[in-house]
């Protein structure tokens, strides 16, 4: 992951500086939580958690990196000296990557002293916003396939390398079968997939010298591109390419359409290829791709077999960021609440206890005071310990089925691409009584 110490935003630092100043240097207790769902949204899966625990147990500010603070003329020596030895030695508490989580409900608990607490904020805020709404948005895309595969197609739309690689990475985690990015492939052990472009079909005087190109070199994985001239056309190219190769004692795994009216192309090209006895072949579609989209695709029956989904899945359109943020809730004095209109938050070290029904199907969340109720399921477990990781790392495929499964489980309404209700996240008489404590408390300075 390489030290992302300086990673930061600069009031980070300066506010630092000052508790280090003032001799403000207590324990106080920070909340991460996203505010509200986007619109049709009825979930997010929590994502980039790992990630944020490795950062958080690996902060260290090298000499390059004092120097260039120094370099600022803003802050004293002393302070630049309490960076030396400056390490994360506090906890952290935070839900299972892969978790479905809710608006308002903390997905990461920080105590520590506040130098060490504040200066998390936007780095956590950075890795697990982003990757919280591609996940989410890859769940949802993979959610309207029903059943059909979702493949990330995202590289060339990305925010350069680092959003495409996180943006791979969370995609599987929301149920993407494979990604077309190779570095990724090759640094989370996510499976892999791709065709050709319509230059290699180009590349050739006819379209079908093409295919049996393609097929020779690859024959047990050929996927071969057939809208470059006619879609229907091509599928009856391809039919022909497919037969050569059952002669051969292979098989052509499928055939792409990435233009045009999916829906009647499909039936057409799926037609052509059962009458020439060719049922196994599978169609694959993309061209700029979305839930929405996807959905109409299979109300009306379209026979897809897999969808590649690019620009849309890795940036998340038309949702821009999340927004999540890192919120004070109790320090060495007590309690503490943000009362600003719309940015309310709540007090306290917090719990969320999750709710099943017989079925097994989640049915509400309590957001109560740490220790306020015993028995349920408890999501947010430790992770951190003085500093130091106590959870362990767990593999991308394990989150992944996690995910998968904690999806299953959800309300069918909060599923549909325009969301159905709203999942019921309770707070606890131990948090009003705080709020009820804290407002009078602001309203008599008032």
């Amino acid at each position: 992951m390489g030290n992302k110490t300086m990673l930061t935003d600069l009031y980070q630092i300066t506010m630092m500086a000052g508790y280090v100043d003032n001799q403000k240097d207590d324990v106080a207790t920070f909340d991460l939580f996203i505010r509200d769902l986007p619109k049709d949204w009825g979930y997010f899966i929590a994502a980039g958690i790992e990630d944020a625990v490795d950062y958080i147990t690996s902060i260290k500010f090298t000499g390059n990196d004092i120097d260039y603070l120094r370099q600022q003329g803003i802050f004293e020596d002393s302070f630049l000296s309490f960076l030396k030895d400056f390490r994360f030695t506090g906890e952290v508490y935070a839900v299972k990557e892969g978790s479905v989580v809710f608006p308002n409900e903390p997905i990461m608990r920080v105590t520590a002293n506040r130098t060490q607490a504040q200066f998390l904020e936007t780095t956590l805020l950075n890795m697990i916003n982003f990757q919280t709404m591609i996940a989410s948005k890859a769940s949802r895309v993979v959610d309207a396939a029903s059943g059909a595969s979702v493949i990330e197609f995202g590289l060339r739309r990305a925010q350069e390398e680092d959003a495409a690689l996180k943006g791979a990475r969370a995609a599987y985690i929301g149920g993407a079968v494979s990604t077309s990015n190779v570095k990724a492939g090759m640094q989370y052990g996510i499976p892999i997939s791709g065709t050709q472009a319509h230059s290699f079909i180009m590349s050739y005087d006819d379209e079908i010298d093409a295919f049996r190109a393609y097929a020779r070199t690859f024959p047990k994985k050929s996927i071969l591109l057939i809208d470059t001239y006619n879609t229907c056309e091509g599928a009856r190219k391809a039919a022909v390419v497919a037969k050569e190769m059952e002669m051969r004692g292979e098989k052509l795994v499928g055939v792409r359409l990435d233009s045009g009216d999916l829906d009647h192309l499909s039936k057409r090209v799926r037609s052509i290829l059962n009458e020439e006895g060719l049922p196994y072949v599978k169609i694959f579609v993309s061209n700029d791709l979305n839930e929405y989209k996807i959905a109409g695709l299979v109300q009306n029956h379209a026979p897809i077999d897999a969808y590649g989904v690019g620009t849309e899945m890795i940036t998340a359109k038309p949702v821009s960021a999340l927004p999540g943020v890192y919120k004070l809730v109790e320090d060495v004095d007590g309690p503490k609440m943000k009362f600003s209109p719309g940015k309310l938050t709540y007090p306290g070290v917090k719990q969320v206890y999750r709710a099943y029904g017989d079925d097994g199907m989640m049915q509400y969340d309590i957001m109560a005071l740490d220790g306020e109720f015993e028995g349920g399921e408890s999501l947010l477990e430790q992770a951190v310990s003085n500093g130091k990781r106590v959870s362990t790392r767990r593999e991308l495929s394990e989150i992944r089925q996690y995910a998968l499964e904690g999806v299953s489980r959800l309300p069918h309404g909060l599923r549909c691409v325009e969301a159905v209700g709203r999942y019921e996240v309770k707070v606890s008489e131990g948090i009003h009584g705080m709020i009820a404590g804290l407002n009078a408390r602001y309203s008599l300075v008032k």
